[in-house]
């Protein structure tokens, strides 16, 4: 019930409680704090007053004689006790050297509790004082020294009432915790105002802009966080709208890749039966002609059309395998091991072409989940191409690692680059910076498809005359638990 509520709270509400919830800890710690010292000085100046008025007591008996003359210290108590009611009792102590006895009381029957101690230290010269409480209330007791001709002689005891004092110490509490709620809750409703007026107000606005069918711009336009928040926020929709515009653009192209690859498949389908009748009519010809008949001219004109016939071929069966391309089962990939063998396949060439090549590759990366011939056509593909790119003397370099939550396999090559318009579109189908004769503009794609089926992506960065770097990305998350692999 209690998680329910607070669900149900909004920003402000929790804003202004927990406000209100600091306030009130420190406004009454403080409060509390204030009146216990103000208590302690009060207590501490009632004290000091006691003493100064027994002192005064104590310096109006001038002489032995005075101190002795019991009826005359009585009538000076009685007039003391009539104008003084905060005093409860007062008693005059002669201190002979034998012990000390009281001379005159306001209570003959009742001795104010001083000890042999007290006497002694009152004999030295000393002050005594000490806060008691008792059923009728707290009070200080004190003890002072009456001296004469140069010692002590006597001593004046005293008992003065703190009861009204406490009562107007718990009046001025009571007052001072109801002023202290009082302005508990003027700061509360302030608070929820200033909470309206700062949080609130942005807050419906970024509510009313993400209600429509399409997010507006949020109208905030202050300096503080919410200002910051809402110019991210109106970057954000702004970036959304342009993906959302690319991705509508991607969804066409994407429908119109996927009727050109029907027109393609029909066209590849209907253009190869006679394509392969003219190549095999061709061999007919070449064979059925004499060789006195065939000239230099003939033969070279008949390799041409043999030649361009193999890549007419060739463009078809490359477009019948995308366009047929049927799902492999996945399976358990080392992904260094095939980089390896798929650089041993390669490797021939690359020494023949006078290249230098590395691999850098990492033995501990984990297994994927995948179609292994596709991501090895993957590589191959990349291979070929830069080995393509790169003159002779250059240097190719292929690495595996894991970066973050994935799995990359980077070709680089030191070849000449790709131009910057081409960049944009290397993985567009039919895109190529090859001659005529040796590419057709279908491998990047086919790489592509191949990485996006997997989960992943493929990306280039490229310098024109300095060379290329491919990277292809695997996600993690299709990695093969070791166990079930090597089971």
């Amino acid at each position: 019930m209690i998680h329910d509520v607070s669900m149900r709270l909004g920003v402000r509400q929790k804003l202004v409680l927990l406000s209100l919830l600091i306030v009130v800890v420190v406004s009454f710690t403080f409060t509390a704090v204030q009146l216990d010292l103000t208590r302690t000085w009060r207590e501490e100046d009632l004290r000091d007053r006691a003493v100064i008025f027994a002192r005064e007591i104590a310096a109006t008996i001038g002489d032995h004689h005075e101190l002795e003359a019991h009826a005359l210290i009585d009538r000076k108590i009685h007039q003391i006790m009539a104008v003084r009611p905060s005093v409860l009792q007062l008693d005059i102590v002669r201190l002979p050297p034998g012990g000390g006895a009281v001379v005159a009381t306001s209570e003959p029957t009742h001795r104010l509790p001083f000890t042999t101690g007290d006497e002694a230290a009152v004999r030295n010269g000393v002050v005594i004082s000490r806060l008691l409480t008792d059923a009728g209330g707290r009070s200080w007791e004190v003890m002072a020294p009456i001296q004469l001709d140069g010692a002590v002689a006597g001593a004046v005891a005293a008992r003065f009432s703190l009861n009204r004092f406490d009562a107007r110490e718990a009046r001025s509490r009571t007052l001072a915790l109801w002023l202290t709620a009082v302005s508990v809750l003027v700061m509360g409703s302030l608070m929820t105002l200033a909470v309206h007026g700062v949080v609130n107000r942005p807050i419906e606005r970024f509510v009313r802009a993400m209600r429509g069918a399409e997010a507006e711009p949020v109208a905030v336009t202050s300096n503080d966080e919410f200002g910051v928040m809402a110019g991210r926020f109106n970057d954000m929709i702004a970036r959304a709208r342009e993906r959302l515009f690319a991705m509508q653009r991607d969804l066409s192209h994407a429908e119109r890749l996927a009727l050109s690859g029907r027109i393609v498949a029909e066209v590849a389908h209907e253009v190869g039966t006679p394509l392969h009748s003219m190549m095999g009519h061709l061999e007919l010809l070449r064979e059925d002609l004499p060789a006195a008949a065939v000239s230099e001219t003939i033969e070279r004109r008949l390799r041409v059309i043999e030649s361009q016939l193999g890549r007419l071929r060739e463009i078809i069966d490359r477009l019948l395998d995308l366009t047929r391309r049927s799902p492999q089962p996945a399976v358990p990939v080392d992904v260094t091991g095939l980089v390896q063998e798929t650089v041993e396949l390669v490797r021939p060439a690359l020494t023949a072409a006078r290249l230098e090549l590395s691999v850098e590759a990492d033995p501990a990366l984990p297994r994927l989940l995948a179609q292994r011939s596709e991501l090895q056509q993957v590589v191959l593909n990349l291979l070929t191409n830069a080995l393509d790119a790169t003159p002779p003397g250059g240097a190719i370099r292929v690495a595996t690692r894991a970066r973050g939550g994935e799995v990359e396999i980077e070709v680089t090559d030191t070849g000449c680059g790709i131009p910057g318009p081409e960049l944009k579109r290397v993985f567009d189908p039919f895109v190529t910076t090859k001659d005529p004769e040796r590419g057709t503009g279908l491998g990047l794609f086919i790489c592509a498809q191949i990485v996006h089926g997997h989960g992943g992506r493929i990306d280039v960065a490229s310098e024109e005359g300095r060379g290329s770097a491919f990277r292809v990305l695997l996600p993690v998350d299709r990695v093969a638990v070791h166990q079930a692999a090597h089971s």
